[in-house]
């Protein structure tokens, strides 16, 4: 892997060589990551583009996809980050007015529906598609015993038994949220409180179901892609009913300070080699057709899937979250 690595990194250079071009000599330059990614995904993906440019200094500030808006709402008019890697799109829908257009040189080979469509300049690019799915302890639950739906978390013999982030804190929580509530409405969503231990973080509910500590969650692939790789006891299950195609995209802030070093990494983070990398050192699912899934998980042509409306989402998150609280 390492060795295929450094080839993709190699003909990323000689692709982004003449972009790189113009910078003055010995002039410092920046680069700040609003990163809702982990802080290990994050650092390889950065990691990877200081290969490319090693003159620029890159600072990474790690927090949950809630955080982040609030972060960059606070900021505004004058944002502290000049981009933001790996955030769903109903939460940089949030935040859409003060994302700066940019039309990466990669914008050709990227599906329409993998990038913002709201404007004729694109102002932010999907990187991965953050599928939410079940995941369950296999020495907990046998195949026959676990959830196969999204209407079984309701079951009340799973009363105690399931863990999940809370969305008022996590993006990927949010989306299972809204998810539910399109599927079933919130009174279903009342039934999956009542089973449910809420957490603050979108890891710690599939840590402590490999942990064995709870038997059931609902996570991003690439957490339960994760689990299977280290040896962990745990299941994927797609929901019968399907999952919301969603995808988590990379942006610049508009009036940011770094607004070149900013543009380059957006290029860098639609480019095939680094959908790459996103897969092989993230597991995340790529956006990327030429990029297959993580090992473990299923490809998308077995995948079902249902319509996730993001600008409703992002619309009616403040009132939702505020009805889920009132069901704690």
């Amino acid at each position: 892997m390492k060795k295929g690595l450094s080839i993709v990194l190699i003909a990323l250079l000689a692709l982004f060589t003449l972009s790189a071009q113009g910078t003055k000599e010995g002039e410092a330059r920046n680069l700040v990551v609003y990163s809702a990614a982990s802080e290990g995904e994050a650092e390889s993906i950065t990691k990877a583009f200081n290969e490319l440019y090693p003159d620029i200094n890159v600072t990474i500030i790690r927090a949950g996809s809630g955080d982040l808006v609030t972060r960059v709402k606070t900021e505004w008019p004058k944002p502290d980050g000049d981009v933001i890697l790996l955030m769903g799109s109903e939460n940089l829908d949030q935040i859409y007015d003060m994302l700066e257009p940019y039309q990466s040189a990669n914008h050709d080979s990227i599906d329409p529906e993998n990038r913002d469509q709201k404007s004729d300049v694109p102002r932010y690019y999907g990187t991965s598609m953050p599928l939410q799915a079940i995941m369950y302890n296999t020495d907990l639950l046998s195949e026959e015993d676990a959830p196969k739906s999204w209407a079984d978390l309701a079951d009340p013999k799973y009363k105690g038994e399931i863990v999940l982030a809370n969305p008022a804190s996590s993006g990927s929580a949010y989306a299972q949220l809204y998810m539910m509530y399109k599927l079933y409405g919130m009174d279903f969503v009342a039934e999956v409180v009542k089973n449910t231990t809420f957490v603050a973080s979108s890891t710690a509910g599939p840590d402590s179901v490999a942990r064995g500590e709870y038997a059931i969650t609902v996570t991003g692939e690439f957490n339960i892609a994760n689990k299977i790789a280290a040896g962990d006891p745990v299941k994927y299950v797609l929901p019968e009913e399907g999952t919301g195609r969603r995808i988590e995209g990379s942006a610049i802030l508009k009036n940011c300070e770094n607004l070149e070093e900013a543009q380059l990494f957006i290029d860098f983070m639609t480019s095939t080699p680094a959908f790459q990398i996103v897969r092989d050192e993230c597991n995340r699912r790529a956006v990327s057709t030429e990029v297959p899934g993580p090992e473990g998980l299923p490809a998308l042509s077995e995948m079902r899937f249902f319509p996730y409306d993001t600008d409703e989402a992002a619309a009616i998150k403040r009132d939702l979250v505020q009805q889920f609280n009132g069901l704690l």
